[in-house]
């Protein structure tokens, strides 16, 4: 896959959300048509489908890497920047519902997931491990397993965002961050009850 111009880049990334109901099961001939971009341009810089999947996915991977390590390095204490971090990544399942939630089976169908699992860990992963280990380090959250907490926050952010779109049609990130995050941070434990 040829790298595309910003000019079509923003083309395309503008119809993905027009893909919702496809799991992107499109031919390049339908995105052109769509995009209204000449099929030989589109021809030019990817080999088929699977090469069409992958740039949608590499652009979502772009948003949100942004987003996260704008939130992770702010100002603030890890469990403000954590919370940062976390709303961040409802807020691209917002902008982009469908390179959230069908792009994943559109993944898995064509059969490059190791590729997708590792720019997943480099670019959602990552900043969230060196803030959960920051953390524990400074002794400002409890963490037994980053790997673990990790994959955990990820897990419920994608399936609440993901739940919200569903069933909704659409994800108020800062509404849901508001009553997610803090929930997420916070742990479920009521606190103890102060000594007498």
């Amino acid at each position: 896959m040829k790298t595309p111009p910003p000019e079509l880049t923003d083309r395309l990334l503008a119809v993905s959300d027009q893909l919702e109901g496809t799991e992107f099961d499109v031919t390049i001939d339908e995105v052109a048509k769509l995009a209204d971009i000449p099929r030989a341009t589109l021809y030019y810089y990817f080999s088929g489908k699977d090469d069409l999947i992958a740039f949608f996915l590499n652009q979502k991977f772009s948003l949100v890497r942004e987003a996260i390590a704008s939130a992770a390095s702010s100002a603030g204490s890890v469990s403000e920047r954590l919370a940062k971090a976390m709303t961040a990544i409802l807020e691209s399942i917002q902008q982009h519902p469908p390179l959230c939630t069908e792009l994943p089976l559109a993944v898995k169908r064509s059969g490059n997931m190791s590729e997708v699992m590792a720019n997943a860990d480099r670019v959602m992963m990552t900043p969230l491990r060196e803030l959960l280990i920051e953390g524990r380090a400074t002794g400002e959250l409890t963490v037994d397993d980053v790997e673990l907490a990790a994959t955990a926050l990820m897990g419920a952010l994608h399936f609440v965002g993901m739940m919200h779109v569903t069933t909704t049609g659409e994800l108020h990130a800062e509404q849901v961050a508001e009553r997610l995050v803090p929930q997420l941070i916070n742990g479920l434990r009521a606190p103890a009850a102060a000594a007498v």
